[in-house]
């Protein structure tokens, strides 16, 4: 039989796994660039496996197939080496791509970085389609665009991009456009419905880019290869998926998670083959940089892994199925820091080069330094691969330099900081263990940890034991078990496609139909590719369909098997039970469903020597001699402090041989740490198979004394970790649970944890103004619960605020505020989330009416009513609440939902905080979340040493005036920050609450940290806030606030920034549109240019300082609402001018297609962004509106307008100011 060859060409290394004509196994691990040796690195191990001379032909029939996963597209996209892109879009939509969904990705980033834009260059086509894929203009090239195509094409230009709208529903265009290029002589034209046949334009746009990129450096790599390997040896791809893909059908970016996709597939076959496939199996992927994680449920096969549909590679959004894998950046490399407090471990990596400070290169501590310095790993044991000539060991002086360094700094000891380096990098590790698995509902008791790649050994026994875990299985190719991985993979057709249609008996037919279709055009495609032409006995191949099932009001949703005999009552009887796993809860039956696409899969079954291998089994790699001949070796364990342990070397260890720990087991690709507690056997497949056979056996958490009254270093990063990580599992549950597209695709709401008090301790970095205040209405419930004018809390209920005169921000805005209780009748805990609800009634649909003039008119009011008691929600009652009043909300049902799934949010929150205060206890939760905020206070302390007295003030468009002071006590290190003279509150809606003024402080003073600290009460510790009553920022009820939360808060941090000297004015508004009926309403801002600062220029078309909502994607935008945008494009030179320029606004521009109640809330209009330090300022933004003869009338910043059908809205976005004179 012939060999086989299966490769993982990584970043650094390549590693072959060859299976001989007899069934042996052979690995090798070589440098993925090798510049000083001629030809590709894996076909040359290939070749020296085989004993080949340099220059002789790989012999015909040698090789049967080689298997290959590759990095080569995913690093010509993260070096930027792919080819030049023209790109093809629609008419207005020319920066689409650039501007995204036009949030920032660091939230308190004062210079914003953006992902690099692919495109070479863009060019408008005419033609356009309507949501259904109807025609509505003609596709069409004349002269002039054909002109215009040949110069791109002269300059350098071969690889074409085609993005256009609505192309899923209907291809016609984009197949003609495509058809035109071809003739003009561009080979390489790639189509967005061709890369993905599903909705939503920005990432199925990026995924087109990123493919138009990538895959002429990947195709040309796969040339060479098959060059090379000769006509007769079969080459397949792995694919991000799990399966394997042949070239002729390949998609560059289905290969960009292809390692991880491998080391998944070897990970559930290493687990079968040691018979633990009965068992929830949870990988665990340890390298350098990072780790990945996953999670198989007991006993499921490969056709029901939730594939992810999305991911994202260096910034660019790729619809591209992959398999559902969590990565966290800890590895091996994760750099070890501290800032005298806190000892920290990553996201920074020393990469290969410098490498870890034991590397003889200059680096960093790392992860692999602490294990070196602990004797977990053994100096004598590495390779003499180090040093400037390469062959020196690692350096243990130098570490244990660096950590007695380190130690000083904290005051601890060289080894307990290295342990507590371990177990924060654990804690992180486990945390992304529980995201993929009890997050989505699953239980992993009893479950095993399948520990693989170079760094997974000195941290497995101790991950498992954090999970509650009590088996770890090794299989003996851990090393390399991404490549092992793809030998146990299968040929696969996958097909999808759009559905978007309610469930019905009529659809249901419709799909059995499709199903059929789709699976005897995959069945040909394997035919034509040769892979059922090898199957076993003709053996037929598997077959499985799943449908993405959602609400109508929602757009993502759950996938679910359908077989031929499913019925409708099956689909939402399997719903509701993936829903109650899911979610936590199960949603009404009355709610209708919607089909959202349709996948159906054809899997090839295994070839002759795929059962051969099975029958014969993998032989156990034979390993070089030992380096050394030690027997023993000194480890330091937390609870024990340095002991002689047993050294072993695994190839000598037979089936059935047992170990008990501590002890180190050494292997070819690393070394095993056998903790105290834990015993090793070896079983038939020569796979470890670790089992903790002690309670407690290994003690993960870093040892602290409860009277200590100052904070350990590693247990203050601990539970900074574990409360932020918290907050941001409740935002991940509310998005997943909510029903609007407010909240599921703009993420217009925020989570928090407060402490006893209602303190802020920690928050999800979501929307700045609702971080900052949400404390206040905590407070607020606990002043009138203490003042009697309400009934104390009890368990299982769940208060709503929105008041902004006592803790809120805006009507819209509404706060779920839930008690934890843990040791007392009284709260100990509070977690809370706010989001942004798309109606709660008021003069306008959407709830932010231009010209309210008192909090009345904006809305539902509601101040500590409680929504849920004693678990129970009263749905009747809040449905009459709903229903009642002058000014009701439009759409009740949805803001009942939506509300409900805050609950949920807040219900996984208390979850849990009981159970981390059932780990570690009251008392030491309570002191860290102190420690915690205190970290917080001395970091902005730190901060304000730096700042001098200053003053500024702004002017609104409405004629008022803010005005600050600053003044710097640097020997007390706190700053008084006073807005004495601000205007008083007026009649029009722009009084900000003292909510959300406080909130604005907070973050402006938190981007002016570097650290990563959380947004909490301890920032506002060491500042003092002067706010008159009666005034702009601190008005009395009942004043009208809506454009206060979200127009005065933008001018109020241009106010701050400049007073500061920190940064010129960004757009100062947010540009605020809504607009509806009785049937729809539909709200969003719209961002526009940052202002510049000393050393970085403002970025363009993006959200800046209060909010960081996302835009709704134009094809989900148009599905859902009668309206077509016509155009969303940078504005450009709208940015002020300076040494460092401002970012440009955007232009946005809707055409209504049936009448409608729109409002434009929006400011800087009348008062230009400033310019700061000689900078000038930002073009003034406008909003206009288009009759439909054509007319065009401007409008004021607040407007609300009657639309008819045909009529069209425009807004121009401000531009942000310059800073610095600019130069000539």
């Amino acid at each position: 039989m012939p060999w086989q060859f299966w490769i993982d060409r990584g970043g650094t290394f390549t590693d072959l796994v060859g299976i001989n004509p007899a069934g042996e196994c052979i690995v090798r691990k070589v440098l993925s660039e090798q510049p000083d040796k001629p030809g590709d690195p894996a076909v040359r191990a290939i070749r020296e496996v085989l004993e080949l001379k340099a220059g002789q032909p790989i012999p015909i029939g040698l090789i049967e197939e080689v298997r290959l996963g590759t990095t080569v597209a995913t690093n010509a996209l993260l070096e930027n080496a792919g080819e030049a892109v023209l790109l093809f879009c629609n008419r207005g939509f020319r920066d689409l791509l650039r501007i995204g969904d036009q949030h920032r990705p660091e939230l308190f980033a004062l210079q914003i970085r953006r992902t690099p834009f692919l495109a070479r260059a863009v060019i408008e086509v005419p033609g356009r389609l309507n949501a259904k894929g109807q025609e509505i203009e003609p596709i069409s090239f004349d002269a002039a665009l054909e002109d215009e195509v040949r110069r791109h094409a002269k300059a350098g230009l071969k690889s074409c991009a085609i993005a256009l709208l609505h192309a899923y529903r209907n291809p016609e265009h984009e197949l003609h456009l495509q058809d035109w290029l071809n003739q003009l002589g561009f080979n390489s034209v790639v189509c967005s419905h061709q890369v993905c046949p599903l909705p939503r334009l920005v990432p199925r746009g990026q995924t087109t880019l990123v493919e138009a990129t990538v895959s002429p450096v990947l195709f040309k790599y796969l040339n060479q290869v098959r060059k090379e390997l000769g006509p007769s040896t079969r080459l397949r791809m792995m694919g991000s998926s799990g399966a394997l893909l042949t070239p002729k059908w390949l998609l560059a970016k289905d290969t960009i998670l292809s390692g991880p996709a491998g080391g998944m597939v070897g990970a559930v076959a290493a687990a079968r083959a040691s018979g633990l496939a009965h068992q929830p199996l949870l990988g665990f992927d340890m390298g350098g940089t990072s780790t990945d994680v996953f999670h198989v449920p007991a006993g499921q096969q490969e056709e029901d892994w939730q594939r992810s549909p999305e991911t994202e590679v260096a910034g660019q959004r790729l619809m591209a199925q992959r398999l559902p894998i969590h990565t966290v950046a800890a590895g091996g490399g994760s750099i070890i820091s501290s800032d005298g407090e806190r000892l920290q471990v990553g996201p920074r990596s020393a990469g290969a080069d410098p490498g870890p400070a034991c590397y003889r290169r200059g680096g960093p501590l790392t992860i692999t330094d602490a294990n070196l310095l602990l004797g977990r790993l053994q100096v004598n044991e590495f390779p003499a691969l180090f040093g400037p000539s390469a062959n020196q060991p690692p350096d243990l002086s130098v570490v244990q330099k660096r950590f007695r360094q380190l130690a000083e700094t904290i005051g601890s000891t060289p080894e307990d900081s290295a342990e507590g380096a371990l177990a924060i990098a654990i804690e992180r590790m486990a945390d992304a263990i529980r995201q993929v698995s009890l997050l989505r509902g699953h239980d992993i008791r009893g479950g095993v940890l399948v520990a693989f790649g170079g760094a997974s050994g000195q941290h497995a026994c101790r991950l498992a034991a954090q999970l509650g875990l009590k088996r770890v299985l090794f299989h003996p190719l851990a090393g390399v078990l991404s490549a092992h991985g793809m030998g146990h993979a299968r040929q696969r057709q996958l097909r999808e496609r759009s559905v978007r249609e309610p469930l019905n008996e009529d659809l249901l037919d419709k799909l059995q139909q499709l199903i059929k279709l789709e699976q005897t055009q995959a069945e040909q495609l394997l035919q034509e590719s040769g892979d059922l032409a090898s199957a076993v006995d003709s053996a037929p191949p598997k077959r499985w369909a799943r449908i993405e099932l959602r609400y109508a009001s929602s757009e993502q949703g759950l996938t679910l098997s359908l077989k031929p005999t499913t019925c409708i009552t099956d689909i939402q009887k399997a719903f509701a039970v993936a829903h109650q796993q899911r979610f936590s809860y199960i949603p009404p039956h009355n709610q209708p469903l919607v089909v959202e696409r349709l996948e159906v899969a054809v899997v090839a079954p295994a070839s002759p020597s795929d059962q051969s291998r099975s029958r014969r089994g993998d032989v156990q790699l034979h390993t070089p001699p030992p380096r050394g001949e030690h027997q023993h070796a000194e480890v330091h364990w937390p609870d024990l402090g340095w002991q002689q342990v047993p050294l072993h070397h695994r190839d000598r260890l037979i089936a059935g041989s047992v170990l008990e720990g501590p002890a180190l087991i050494l292997e070819a690709t690393g070394c095993i740490v056998l903790e105290p507690g834990w015993r090793t056997s070896v079983d038939q497949q020569g796979a470890l198979v670790l089992d903790a056979i002690a309670a407690g056996s290994v003690i993960t958490k870093h040892p602290v004394a409860l009277v200590k009254q100052t904070p350990d270093p590693v247990l203050l990063e601990l539970f900074h970790h574990r409360f932020m990580a918290i907050a941001e599992q409740m935002g991940e549950r509310l998005r997943q649970t909510s029903r609007s597209v407010n909240i599921r695709e703009r993420l217009d709401f925020s989570c928090a944890l407060f402490d006893h008090q209602g303190a802020l301790v920690a928050n999800a970095p979501h929307i700045p103004v609702h971080l900052g205040s949400m404390g206040e209405s905590v407070a607020d419930l606990l002043a009138q619960i203490n003042a009697g004018e309400r009934g104390p809390l009890r368990p299982g209920e769940t208060v709503l605020s929105n008041d902004p005169f006592h803790g809120g921000t805006h009507l819209p805005d509404i706060t779920a505020i839930t008690p934890v209780f843990t040791t007392s009748d009284k709260p100990s805990y509070f977690v809370a989330c706010r989001a942004h609800h798309a109606d709660v009634g008021g003069l306008t649909p959407g709830s932010m009416p231009p010209f309210s003039r008192s909090i009345k008119d904006e809305g539902l009011l509601l101040r500590n009513v409680s929504f849920v008691i004693d678990g129970h929600h009263e749905h009747k009652s809040w449905e009459q609440r709903l229903h009642s009043g002058n000014m009701p909300p439009r759409n009740p049902a949805e803001l009942l939902a939506d509300l409900q799934a805050q609950v949920a949010a807040n219900q996984l929150g208390v979850q849990e905080l009981t159970a981390l205060v059932a780990s570690t206890g009251d008392r030491q939760v309570n002191r860290y979340m102190a420690y915690v905020q205190a970290n917080a206070a001395e970091a902005v302390r730190k901060v304000i040493q730096t700042l001098n007295n200053r003053a500024f003030s702004v002017e609104l468009d409405n004629g008022a005036k803010l005005c600050l002071k600053i003044s710097i006590d640097k020997h007390q290190r706190t700053a008084k920050v006073d807005f004495t003279g601000t205007s008083a509150q007026g009649s029009d809606n722009f009084q900000a609450p003292l909510a959300v003024t406080k909130a604005a402080v907070l973050y402006v003073f938190r981007c002016l940290v570097k650290e990563t600290i959380p947004l909490n009460a301890g920032c506002f510790e060491p500042l003092e806030l002067i706010v008159p009553n009666g005034c702009l920022l601190n008005p009395h009820p009942p004043a009208a606030v809506v454009a206060g939360n979200v127009e005065t808060s933008q001018a109020l941090c241009n106010l701050l920034f400049a007073a500061l000297g920190v940064m010129a004015a960004s757009q100062g508004t947010m540009n605020n549109l809504s607009f509806g009926d009785s049937d729809h309403q539909y709200y969003e801002t719209v961002g526009g240019g940052s202002g510049a600062g000393k050393g970085f220029d403002g970025a363009d078309g993006i959200q800046t300082h209060m909010t960081n909502s996302r835009l709704t994607d134009p094809e989900i935008l148009e599905q859902r609402y009668p309206v077509r945008l016509e155009l969303f494009a940078l504005r450009h030179g709208s940015g002020g001018l300076g040494r460092w320029h401002g970012g440009d606004g955007l232009l946005r521009q809707f055409r209504f297609l049936a009448p409608m109640t729109a409002s434009i809330l929006s400011g800087s209009r009348r008062i230009a962004p400033f310019g700061l330090s000689g900078g000038l300022p930002g073009a003034l933004g406008a909003n206009q509106l288009e009759h439909v003869n054509g007319k065009r009338e401007p409008l004021k910043g607040c407007a609300t307008i009657n639309i008819e059908a045909g009529e069209a809205l425009l807004i121009c976005t401000p531009g942000g100011g310059g800073y610095g004179t600019p130069r000539d």
